[in-house]
């Protein structure tokens, strides 16, 4: 508490209070933290000592990463371009070209700058998010069918079929809207990127190139871009992987939609919606949907999306941007340059929480972690975010509110890169911040002042899964990137509620999804706490494979699980009393 003085100047009681910057420091045990923000954010100039400093601090840690003994990427072939800006300008910048670049066709490369361009792919979302706010015509609360009639002439026959009447434009924006992730691109069936070996050597049946469950278009990288009609014809007759606003999980398909309601409502292209409402307004004249020449941009060694046309899918993924355009960007949200201020403060808040940690949320389209590692007395503090990624490109813009900071982190290259950017810049940057501010606090308000008046994890775990006499949880725990110690990690599988009752029978649909187990020999990272949400990452010849509908028979117990990806029954066996027993199935095709 502060300290309260009374004197006596010989005419006149009054009271006094010392104002000292008290630091609140969280108790250990306690379950709540004061809340925050803990400090004004700083004014920084790029000529303070203090951004001084903390220059210095970065371009350390901009070494450490390039030359660091524990660089986990090869600088031989990824290159960089990172930037730090306040809402009124850019603070910090740091520059990377590798020393092995891609195929440059219409003119020679050059060296990163501010103003070269990157494929910030997912990143787009924001831009389409910001594009709706600022058309009037368009409510968040309406029905996408509003906007896109032609989604109600859905599939009639299934089902499973999603009624797009009961999804609103937030629900698409938020990702919970329940539908599929793909309309068919990177399906293992045919996309020998996901899956470079021959599916069939890893326990998938075969499936013809030209089967009616196969998208129409860019399958692969050879084929056509996606139209709009393409869109909406594989939306309305994909199954939804959850009921609307029931849990969150990543769509881009709901992003192609949204894109094309804005095309419909406006009359303009894509493009040239974010073009008039966004870019020219912010002076982003590096920045388009349209591939700049070579020479303006960074093209990566090995396979890359760098010429790829996204087509009707450009709201999902296909932006091209720069950091010196991306700064202008984030200063735009942070200062609520084109919003009114409580427009960018609802823009800005979560709208569910992720199923796959305690920490993160999901916004419109925001990444959010609340993270209490950043801050010396583990108070909380929101991390609001977008990655993305393309072949040979990740990316990632980072919004500090509490600080008035923005980041942007893009790479050409190994996408490793990205994650050991962020986690060492974000571990160097709110620490040093948070130090200024409170010697800053501490300078502007310490002084007097005379007062005048006044098992046990979630859903059901995996411990074999076995497809045509091939390991498939080996299979899949390779397709997400688990390591081959089964010990390390597990697959389980989570209710989504889904349920369809006929007679004696009923069918509930749950979803597989891959988990690492905790590691205590691990070195804590700022983002453990950070876990995105995901339970529809692979399909196989137009179905997922993570969905497994359960049959259960007339007394209530499960018979049987239907795993359509695999083309396939599987018929449960009860476990013996030496088998393990609880929260398990075992898996074993009949």
């Amino acid at each position: 508490m502060p300290v309260l003085y009374q004197y006596h100047d010989g005419s006149v009681n009054s009271f006094v209070i010392w104002l000292g910057l008290l630091c609140l420091v969280a108790i250990v045990s306690a379950s709540c933290q004061t809340p925050g923000p803990a400090f004004p954010p700083l004014r920084f100039t790029n000529s303070s000592a203090s951004f001084k400093e903390l220059s210095a601090k970065l371009n350390a840690v901009i070494s450490g990463c390039l030359h660091g003994e524990d660089a986990n990427w090869s600088e031989d072939t990824t290159s960089f371009a990172v930037q730090l800006t306040s809402a009124d300008e850019t603070l910090w910048s740091s520059y990377f070209t590798a020393k092995i670049l891609g195929e440059y066709e219409d003119s020679g490369p050059t060296l990163v700058t501010g103003d070269t361009a990157f494929r910030a792919a997912s990143i787009t979302k924001t831009f389409t998010v910001y594009a709706l706010l600022l058309e009037s015509r368009i409510n968040l609360e309406d029905p996408i069918t509003k906007y896109l009639p032609a989604l109600k002439d859905g599939s009639k026959n299934d089902r499973w079929a999603v009624d797009f009447d009961q999804i609103t434009i937030r629900s698409l924006a938020s990702q919970l809207s329940g539908i599929a992730r793909e309309t068919g691109q990177s399906d293992l069936a045919l996309d020998r990127n996901e899956m470079p070996e021959d599916p069939l050597k890893n326990g998938f049946p075969p499936i013809a190139a030209d089967d009616e469950h196969l998208g129409p278009c860019q399958k692969t990288e050879n084929d056509r871009p996606c139209t709009g009609s393409d869109i909406i014809g594989r939306a309305r007759n994909r199954s939804m992987v959850f009921y609307p606003n029931y849990r969150t999980t990543y769509s881009n398909v709901a992003y192609s939609l949204l894109g094309l309601a804005l095309e419909n409502v406006t009359g303009q292209a894509f493009p040239d919606i974010v073009a008039s409402s966004i870019l020219r307004p912010l002076g982003m004249h590096n920045t388009s949907f349209t591939k700049p020449n070579d020479s303006d941009g960074i093209i990566p060694y090995g396979f890359n999306n760098w010429r790829t046309d996204l087509g009707a899918d450009n709201p999902t993924g296909g932006i091209y941007c720069t950091t010196n355009d991306f700064s202008k960007y984030l200063r735009s949200i942070l200062s609520s340059k084109l919003l009114p201020r409580v427009v960018t403060n609802a823009w800005l808040k979560p709208h569910s929480w992720t199923m796959s940690g305690v920490m993160s949320a999901t916004g419109m389209p925001w990444e959010m972690l609340r993270s209490t590692k950043l801050t010396k007395d583990g108070r909380g503090v929101d991390v609001i975010t977008k990655a993305g990624g393309l072949w040979g490109y990740s990316s990632l813009i980072v919004l500090m509110p509490e600080f008035g900071l923005g980041l942007t982190i893009l790479v050409a290259g190994d996408h490793r890169a990205l994650g050991e950017l962020r986690v060492r810049l974000t571990s160097t940057i709110v620490p040093t911040i948070e130090d200024f501010a409170r010697m800053e606090t501490q300078r502007a308000f310490a002084g007097s002042y005379a007062a005048i008046s006044t098992e046990d994890g979630p859903g059901i775990r995996i411990a074999a899964w076995v497809s045509r006499d091939v390991d498939f949880l080996k299979v899949y725990g390779h397709l997400n990137g688990m390591p081959d110690n089964k010990d390390a990690w597990e697959a389980r599988l989570i209710p989504s509620n889904l349920e369809h009752e006929d007679g004696f029978v009923r069918e509930e649909i749950w979803r597989a999804t891959a988990i690492r187990k905790p590691n205590a020999d691990r070195k804590s990272s700022v983002w453990d706490d950070f876990c995105s949400t995901d339970v529809d990452s692979f399909s196989y010849g137009g179905f997922s494979i993570e969905e497994f509908r359960f049959v259960r028979g007339r007394n209530g117990d499960v018979e049987s699980v239907v795993l359509n990806g695999l083309r396939i029954t599987l018929f449960k066996e009860e476990l013996s009393q030496n088998n393990e027993r609880g929260k398990q199935v075992t898996m074993i095709q009949e």
